[in-house]
């Protein structure tokens, strides 16, 4: 699992995110609702052709139609 992503476990049933504690090792943080939720870092907003706005991730995903709030 790498940072920023949701590690799950099938029988008690949680999720777990890696965060840093204040020592800069790998704790790992107990989640519930935002486990349903993908956190994404913006690398690059463009507009395409036809004037269709475009973000890439830090996983290399394209999202046309961003929301733009």
């Amino acid at each position: 699992a790498g940072f920023m992503a949701v590690i799950s476990m099938d029988k008690p049933g949680e999720n777990f995110l890696p965060i840093y504690d204040t020592k800069r090792r790998f704790a790992l943080h107990r989640i519930t609702l935002e486990a349903k939720y993908k956190l994404y870092k913006v690398r690059k907003i463009f507009v395409g052709t036809k004037g269709i706005p475009h973000l890439v991730t830090h996983e290399v995903r394209t999202i046309r139609y961003p929301d733009p709030l």
